[in-house]
């Protein structure tokens, strides 16, 4: 046990029933990165079909630069992070 460390109680940490102020945006976001993962992964499809490599390498730089540009270094990481959903075989549920 760590000494002269005060103990929250555990219902410090549980969620509020009525949710946040930002509960609505984040599942918009959400959808939107899921409806995003899934019609990405279907062009990378469609190309591999095509005989195409199945990414594009410069059409990602150009959007890792685009959230660079408008985020900032932390919109650079948000991009990859979505890429790597696009690129990753994880299950999605459909978009809503």
């Amino acid at each position: 046990m760590t000494t002269g460390v005060t103990a929250l109680p555990p219902e410090k940490f549980a969620p509020d029933p009525a949710g946040g102020p930002c509960d609505p945006l984040d599942d918009l976001l959400i959808t939107l990165l899921i409806d995003r993962t899934l019609r990405a992964r279907d062009h990378h499809a469609a190309r591999c079909e095509a005989g195409l490599p199945a990414r594009k390498m410069a059409w990602e730089y150009a959007m890792v630069k685009r959230y660079a540009a408008r985020l900032g270094p932390n919109g650079a990481e948000i991009a990859r992070a979505v890429l790597a959903l696009a690129h990753s075989g994880e299950s999605l549920p459909p978009a809503a």
